[in-house]
C-alpha cells in the first residue's frame, strides 16, 4: 500500500451583495501530494484544477485536436504540443473494439492513477473526470482543457494492461 503525504487547505470565501442581506459562499479544497501535484475541487465537486491546468468550456477553445485510440495500444497523433494559456478541445475517438481512456497528467499523476486502477481489482471502467474520459468502442467524446504552465505531460490509458503496454504519449506545453 502506498502512502501519500497530503495536506488539505479549506478556504471559505463569503461575499455579500451591495446593500442587501443575501450572502453567497464558496468553499474550495486544495490538495497536494508528495510529488507537489496540486489539485483543487470546489464544494460542489464539479471543478478541479491541477498545477498544469484546468478543465474549460468548449466555447473558449482556441483549437480542436482530433485524437484516435487503437487496440494496439497507441494514439494518433503520437504526440501533442500546446501553448501555455492555450485552451484545447480534444475530440477523442475510440477506433478499437475495447474501451480506452484519454487521461491528461504529468508522469507522477499517471503512475498514481495506474496504481489506483490496479487496486480496483477488475472494476476498472473510469468515470469521466476533469482531466480524462473513457470512450466505448466506436465512440467519441470531447474534453476541453486550459494549460496553465510549461512542462511535459502525458495522455494515457489506464484500462487493465494498457499503460504497461505503452499506451501513453507525450503532451508538451511550451
Amino acid at each position: 500500500m502506498r502512502i501519500l503525504t497530503t495536506f488539505m487547505i479549506t478556504a471559505l470565501v463569503v461575499a455579500s451583495g451591495c446593500g442587501d442581506d443575501d450572502e453567497t459562499s464558496l468553499s474550495a479544497t486544495t490538495t497536494a501530494d508528495d510529488d507537489g501535484m496540486a489539485m483543487e475541487e470546489s464544494a460542489e465537486g464539479d471543478h478541479e484544477t491541477f498545477a498544469f491546468g484546468e478543465p474549460a468550456d468548449a466555447a473558449d477553445a482556441d483549437r480542436t485536436i482530433e485524437v484516435n485510440m487503437f487496440d494496439d495500444f497507441r494514439y494518433e497523433p503520437p504526440s501533442i504540443d500546446v501553448a501555455v494559456d492555450e485552451t484545447v478541445t480534444f475530440r477523442i475517438a475510440n477506433s478499437g473494439e475495447i474501451v480506452h481512456e484519454f487521461v491528461i497528467g504529468d508522469e507522477g499523476l499517471q503512475e498514481r492513477h495506474e496504481e489506483e486502477m490496479e487496486e480496483m481489482e477488475g472494476d476498472t471502467m473510469m468515470a469521466d473526470e476533469p482531466n480524462g474520459v473513457a470512450v466505448e468502442p466506436g465512440g467519441t467524446k470531447s474534453l476541453t482543457f486550459r494549460f496553465a504552465q510549461q512542462g511535459q505531460l502525458q495522455y494515457a490509458c489506464h484500462q487493465p494492461g494498457h499503460y504497461d503496454a505503452g499506451m501513453f504519449a507525450p503532451l508538451t506545453v511550451d
